[in-house]
């Protein structure tokens, strides 16, 4: 016969088959409880002590094990011969836990001597749920008032094109995205071209302007602002093509009697500056640059990010705002003013994907304080967004997509990159100037950002 025993206590973690060297690490006590009269004890000894075990006729008795140092995490079911010694038994008890079905279901494990028919089936296991895939922040479709590359408007009217990019680094740019540089002018013919955050040092000028007028053939011009207050930081570079007027003379031309036309055909800057107002203020982060044409200025800027946590905030509303709107007021009381760049602000809720998330209001460039200093900007200095001018409240247009987010593919994104110009442009006054047409090329790859850029036809 045998004696069954139900222990509840602690199943100690061992790799043994010997389920008494499961408990020799710590002493036990064992108090056995049964209707019928108690048996003798027996002393069963472990590495660590003695157990004593009563031997009984075939009757289940109840034996509670109590550990001596922590309490008990599962119960444990054994079973010994009774016709094994004392010594043989530690070799001869076979442990069975008790985990339930479920557990061992929800681990995707079970014991080995557990019937096949018991195993769970993949089936039967918790599959983790599948994502649906995102989708893709939707588009208003909107035309182009004026064909990429026209030089002059139906009505027979020059054309001047400013583009600006933010490239987050020449460096890196020139190297991997170059190509794309180059298509990009080769396309649209912009009078002018900037790029924000070049993040280049003074040293590095010179080789730079060579290299950027290389993958922009026929565009002679350079223009610079650099930081000197932090390397490695913000930066703008204006690349223009301008006083090469008539045609290229090849060889072609020279014995078949034409001329090709010069790419290289543009306007003509009358000056250029840095930092506000002909002063020395934002020099040393390389954030302005000011270029005057004979009948409007171009002014671009790359404007102060408020910051993680909003380190910057103060200084963006208090001082650069109030600064910024100074020079382009004094500016326009002597032309019309083009102000484009990154201006590091979502204005309008059209202009951010995810509007109505909670942490908007608490992030860079979506504050309530910077959306609502720039529409005050736009509002006092007589200036339109000149993109929203042409269409409206258009959806899914924005020039800021996050790359740690991954979030171009979908469109979830900022429109953080604005051409703005004096609203008398939009008017027809008397200064030979209009705006006819303002973009945005989300299409075009390279940055975190995409190129936006404004049209003006101008009457000789």
């Amino acid at each position: 016969s045998a004696l069954s025993f139900t222990f509840f206590g602690f199943c100690f973690a061992c790799t043994s088959s010997n389920p008494l060297y499961r408990l020799h690490r710590s002493a036990y006590s064992l108090h056995a409880s049964s209707n019928a009269r108690p048996p003798p004890l027996e002393t069963v000894t472990t590495r660590s002590g003695t157990a004593r075990i009563a031997r009984a006729p075939p009757a289940a008795v109840t034996v509670t094990i109590t550990r001596a140092f922590r309490p008990f995490a599962r119960p444990v079911s054994l079973r010994i011969d009774d016709d094994v010694d004392a010594n043989s038994a530690r070799r001869r008890v076979a442990p069975r836990s008790m985990t339930s079905a479920n557990e061992a279901k929800s681990s995707g494990e079970m014991n080995a001597d557990e019937p096949e028919a018991k195993r769970p089936k993949p089936s039967e296991t918790k599959a983790s749920k599948t994502k649906e895939p995102a989708k893709r922040f939707e588009q208003t479709e909107i035309a182009r008032n004026v064909a990429p590359g026209a030089k002059t408007t139906r009505d027979g009217r020059e054309i001047f094109k400013a583009i600006s990019w933010n490239v987050a680094g020449l460096r890196s740019f020139v190297e991997k995205s170059g190509a794309k540089l180059r298509a990009l002018v080769e396309e649209e013919r912009p009078d002018v071209i900037i790029l924000q955050e070049h993040k280049l040092q003074m040293s590095h000028i010179d080789a730079f302007g060579s290299k950027l007028k290389e993958l922009c053939p026929g565009y002679d011009t350079t223009r610079f602002a650099v930081s000197t207050a932090k390397k490695g930081y913000s930066g703008i570079v204006a690349v223009s093509r301008e006083g090469r007027k008539g045609g290229q003379v090849t060889i072609e031309a020279m014995l078949g009697g034409a001329s090709k036309p010069a790419v290289s055909d543009g306007f003509k800057a009358v000056s250029h500056s840095e930092g506000l107002q002909g002063g020395t203020a934002y020099v040393d982060e390389g954030r302005t640059l000011t270029i005057e044409y004979e009948k409007f200025y171009v002014v671009s800027a790359y404007v102060p990010n408020s910051g993680q946590d909003l380190k910057r905030l103060d200084y963006r509303i208090k001082e650069w705002e109030r600064d910024m709107k100074a020079h382009l007021k004094a500016l326009d009381a002597k032309k019309p003013v083009i102000y484009i760049g990154d201006l590091n602000v979502a204005h309008l809720d059209a202009d951010i994907w995810n509007v109505t998330a909670s942490h908007i209001k608490k992030s860079a460039g979506t504050t309530p304080q910077e959306r609502g200093a720039f529409g005050v900007m736009l509002e006092e200095n007589g200036l339109h967004d000149s993109f929203r001018f042409f269409h409206g409240d258009a959806a899914g247009w924005f020039s800021y997509w996050s790359v740690r987010a991954g979030n171009r593919p979908f469109n979830k994104g900022l429109r953080l990159d604005y051409a703005v110009a004096s609203k008398r442009l939009f008017d027809g006054d008397d200064s030979g100037v209009e705006v006819v047409d303002a973009f945005i090329l989300d299409q075009v790859t390279g940055s975190d950002h995409a190129p936006v850029g404004i049209t003006l036809a101008i009457k000789d």
